[in-house]
């Protein structure tokens, strides 16, 4: 499968969906493939939230900002708790 959207950073994956060449659910379903393909190896996405993610992406509520519609992935971070009791 052919991956169009790999070789974008996110300000040119934006100026697609400003332009109106892409709508954002492209995007999110591109990413998601791309994770699925990759993922197995990588075991870098642990809770995959993509029914989320393309019902964001679907939204008409898309919050408005210069990378509107481009997916993205957070790393998680919790805290841990290095106190020692002596």
């Amino acid at each position: 499968m052919r991956d169009e959207f790999v070789q974008l950073d996110a300000t040119a994956q934006a100026a697609l969906i400003r332009r109106g060449e892409i709508a954002p659910i492209a995007l999110v379903d591109a990413a998601i493939a791309r994770i699925e393909r990759l993922n197995p190896q990588l075991n870098a996405v642990i809770t995959p939230l993509f029914a989320q993610a393309r019902a964001h992406a679907l939204s008409p509520h898309l919050p408005q900002g210069p990378f509107r519609g481009v997916p993205l992935l957070l790393k998680d971070f919790v805290p841990v708790n290095f106190s020692v009791t002596v």
